[in-house]
């Protein structure tokens, strides 16, 4: 994914965040209006662990709930696809749990077995990116 520094810019939008990184690893988020100078008056500054709660608490806001199927994510490597389930709890909610179901073929474990390399797989580009809004939305 491509990082951005300003969001909410659309065609006739006039409110906007500009996001960035300050001093001591710092993350400045920065309300502001398009055409207008930014004042350091409406700049949130959060350490490493507020930008990362953040983060994932946008993401959580910004998927919705995970199907009691799982959802497949297409990988390369030894597995045929990558299914991620959430977690139940024994009172039927759903758990901060994340189940990942590795499903290869037996052709592809001979090989892998053959040639010594360790269960895994390779994942990017969207599929990573939805992986990542898929654990943040469990945790």
């Amino acid at each position: 994914m491509e990082q951005k520094e300003f969001f909410g810019v659309k065609e006739n939008s006039e409110k906007l965040l500009y996001v960035r990184r300050g001093g001591n690893n710092e993350v400045l988020i920065t309300k502001a209006v398009n055409g207008q100078i930014i004042e350091e008056e409406d700049t949130v500054h959060l350490d490493y662990e507020e930008a990362r709660k953040l983060g994932i608490q946008l993401l959580k806001l910004a998927n919705k709930e995970l199907p009691k199927s799982g959802v497949d994510l297409k990988a390369e490597s030894f597995v045929d696809k990558i299914t991620i389930y959430q977690g139940i709890n024994p009172d039927e909610t759903p758990a901060n749990l994340a189940v990942i179901a590795i499903d290869e073929s037996d052709e592809a474990r001979l090989l892998r077995e053959d040639s010594g390399e360790e269960p895994g797989f390779s994942i990017k580009g969207e599929e990573l990116e939805k992986l990542i809004s898929m654990l943040a939305k469990i945790v």
